[in-house]
């Protein structure tokens, strides 16, 4: 029998397929999906569903299909789509009408022999922990049940290239770049890898939108294979970046970008295939966004630069809040009502841009638009993007994210706290649960105690507005492994951040991290 408990992660379904996730447990998971929305009074609910390229993503779509169908619920149908779609057509937009809930069947950035699942309500309202333990306990009551044969009938081909037209007209006006004057010379030069994910298949038709509006693009693995031919599509993995900058140079583009392998991630370098780390992209797009408002908000996740600190101080007119890893915990919070009203964006060190007016859900797609509605603004300005990033890569330096595995995951939270009582001078961050049952980023007093958080992650700094460092230890929320960032900041920021990496990579190595 499959161990359900497996696949569940912090914030979404992750397993290797089918030796964790399985027809029997994708047959489970539609059950208890529609279990849990009868449960509130709907009884026939309409579930969006869709999948990427994955080589078990048409078998567990069938497979979810009916064991939703066997439930009571209908399901909408979208087909191989990116997870962005799935988002779109939960939001207030409503191109399929009305649904309770969007599944999109995706292991995301995670190697070719996984699958997962990712659940939302209607409204893009993220799944909880508490959603998806409830999800959990159902299915696990429905594993290996019998459940009726029913046929899964996909979109017809009409019916999903409007759907997908739809959607890249809508990014494009939230984008604010439907306005643009149509012109026939291309003024602005891009280059896009999309991995054989579904980065292609969500940006095509936008592609051809802005074809018209001065933008060419140079396109590469645009056609969906999940056997990922040329590796992963991961923008954390140097090999990735790393080609992206070479065909963006070659094709003498102002910019290159990529997309994860359900294209709600992206990554960026300039002209010269230098990586534009996300924390910039976050810097460039926040400063764009809030000019001219009103006390706007601004979120960052505690992994990302001391840059967007010192862009936005805690003196000026921009509230910055620092919030914890993971979007679903960033999306209740830019919804609380504390920050709701004035959120203007919001962001992750991974690649992950989160925008209210996209029903508070992160968007890949249109933050690859709002960077190339800023590169083509500042060209027309006689300047280009590089100039603030030189700037800022001097004086920011960052390690990337470094990845430990353990013996054991009873290992890792001792890990974590003995980084911690060796570095006594820091001060110390972690994650609480406030008043309002939502998950906060706040100083912590006295040793760290990962029972008393909301999450084990801390993060610990040493240093002044002048130079300093911080680091980020946290457990992964889908894979078993210790995650470390690691910032310094100041004139000597690329020898300080190498060295303080080096220090701390030598005391995990001790400690038995590999």
């Amino acid at each position: 029998m499959t161990d359900l408990a497996s696949v569940f992660k912090r914030d979404d379904l992750r397993g290797i397929y089918p030796q964790q996730l399985d027809r029997r447990a994708a047959e489970a998971l539609g059950g208890a999906l529609v279990q849990l929305i009868q449960a509130k009074g709907i009884q026939r609910p309409a579930i969006a569903l869709g999948h990427d390229c994955r080589l078990g993503g048409p078998e567990l779509v069938a497979s979810f299909s009916a064991g939703a169908v066997g439930a009571g619920a209908r399901i909408v149908p979208l087909g191989l789509v990116s997870t962005e779609h799935v988002y779109f057509a939960c939001g207030k937009e409503k191109p399929v009408g009305q649904v309770e809930a969007g599944v999109m069947v995706t292991a995301s950035h995670n190697p070719k022999e996984y699958n997962g699942m990712k659940l939302l309500w209607a409204g893009c309202l993220p799944f909880t922990g508490e959603n998806l333990a409830e999800l959990r306990r159902r299915a696990e009551g429905l594993y290996g049940r019998p459940v009726p044969s029913m046929a899964y009938d996909p979109p017809s081909e009409s019916t999903r290239n409007a759907f997908l037209r739809h959607y890249a007209q809508h990014l494009l006006r939230l984008a604010g770049l439907d306005h643009l004057p149509r012109q026939e010379n291309p003024s602005f030069t891009a280059v896009l890898l999309a991995g054989h994910g579904m980065g292609g298949v969500a940006f095509a038709p936008l592609a051809e939108l802005l074809k018209q509006r001065g933008f060419a693009f140079h396109m590469f693995d645009t056609e969906p294979d999940g056997s990922f031919p040329n590796g992963v599509p991961n923008p954390l993995l140097p090999d990735f970046m790393a080609r992206l900058g070479k065909l963006t140079r070659q094709c003498q583009a102002q910019l290159g970008f990529g997309f994860d392998g359900d294209a709600d991630r992206a990554a960026f370098v300039d002209s010269q295939g230098r990586e534009i780390i996300p924390s910039q992209v976050l810097a460039l797009i926040a400063r764009a966004k809030v000019a001219g408002l009103d006390r706007p908000v601004v979120m960052r996740n505690l992994c990302c630069s001391r840059l967007l600190a010192d862009l936005f101080p805690a003196d000026g007119k921009v509230t910055l809040v620092d919030t914890p890893v993971g979007h679903g915990r960033i999306k209740l919070l830019m919804r609380s009502p504390q920050y709701q009203p004035r959120t203007v964006f919001a962001g992750e060190h991974s690649g992950h841009y989160f925008y209210p007016e996209f029903d508070y859900v992160d968007s890949g797609v249109l933050t690859v638009l709002q960077m190339l509605k800023l590169g083509f603004q500042m060209q027309l300005q006689g300047r280009q993007l590089t100039d603030d990033l030189d700037e800022w890569r001097t004086r920011y330096s960052w390690s990337g994210e470094r990845n430990y595995t353990l013996a054991s995951q009873e290992q890792v939270l001792p890990v974590i706290a003995e980084v911690a009582r060796q570095m006594p001078n820091c001060r110390r961050q972690g994650i609480v649960e406030g008043t309002d049952g939502l998950h906060h980023v706040a100083d912590l007093d006295g040793p760290y105690d990962p029972a008393k958080l909301a999450a084990p992650d801390l993060k610990l700094f040493n240093g002044d507005a002048r130079s300093g460092f911080w680091l980020v230890l946290r457990p992964s929320g889908n894979e078993p492994k210790l995650r470390l960032n690691v910032e310094a900041w100041g004139d000597h920021a690329q020898a300080d951040c190498a060295a303080q990496t080096a220090n701390l990579d030598a005391l995990l190595r001790k400690l038995g991290a590999q």
